[in-house]
């Protein structure tokens, strides 16, 4: 969910099986102020979200990995959540 949103104008960006995004906004996603990504971009049309470890380690988040998840931390301490 955006918690905010500024429009933008132009540009596209490529994604798998040669598909294009045309670029409608700019803006911060998350859940209210607990966690956020800050300079996210919101494509026209496209239904999921499409986030890179990269947005997560810019916003100051912690990741470790092993063979069978990836967890997301807000600090050393809290977990923002757990991937397999």
């Amino acid at each position: 969910m955006f918690l905010d949103l500024k429009p933008t104008e132009g540009g596209a960006v490529a994604f798998g099986g040669m598909g294009k995004g045309k670029i409608m906004g700019i803006g911060k996603i998350g859940i209210c102020s607990l966690a956020f990504l800050d300079n996210t971009l919101y494509l026209k049309g496209l239904k999921y979200n499409i986030l890179s470890i990269s947005q997560f380690c810019n916003n100051g988040y912690i990741e470790s990995f092993d063979k069978d998840h990836c967890i997301v931390k807000i600090d050393n301490d809290k977990s923002l959540f757990t991937t397999r």
